[in-house]
């Protein structure tokens, strides 16, 4: 059987099998995500001493299929998962620098966001005033090498 690794994509039959089982929340022919109650299983196993292909044999998924990149990526980010105070629920969601949109829209957060734009903004417009200058210095400092020759 070929190496699978994150660059080496599932087939559509692997993505099909792992699909159906019911420890695995998404898959695509790069990704597999697990469930949050898997990742607890495959955990405790590990702290046990059992590996995680054992584990993953045992709750009817083939290490094979997912091969020694993703099952060294789920042993490794399960570790470092454990060590969170949310353990290993899902974050992503929690990431981004603004609050979701809930349609309704505050005037303070308005403000808020429009201060921020022309903060931004300011900061463009100050790098591009240097990098013209810059862009004209060097200019200079060219034409001036070149007339003299």
């Amino acid at each position: 059987m070929s190496k699978k690794t994150h660059t080496n994509p599932l087939s559509k039959r692997e993505v099909e099998t792992l699909r159906r089982n019911p420890y695995v929340a998404a898959v695509s022919s790069t990704t597999v995500k697990f469930t949050e109650e898997f990742k607890q299983i495959v955990y405790e196993g590990k702290q046990r001493g059992v590996s995680v292909s054992e584990t993953l044999r045992k709750n009817g998924i083939d290490p094979e299929v997912l091969g020694p990149s993703r099952v060294d990526g789920l042993s490794y980010s399960l570790n470092k998962k454990a060590k969170r105070e949310s353990s290993f629920a899902d974050r992503r969601s929690e990431n981004y620098r603004r609050p979701p949109k809930t349609g309704v829209e505050t005037v303070e957060q308005r403000i808020r966001q429009l201060e921020n734009e022309l903060a931004y903004t300011r900061q463009e417009v100050e790098f591009l005033k240097k990098l013209q200058a810059a862009n004209m210095e060097a200019q200079k400092q060219w034409e001036s090498k070149h007339r003299q020759k």
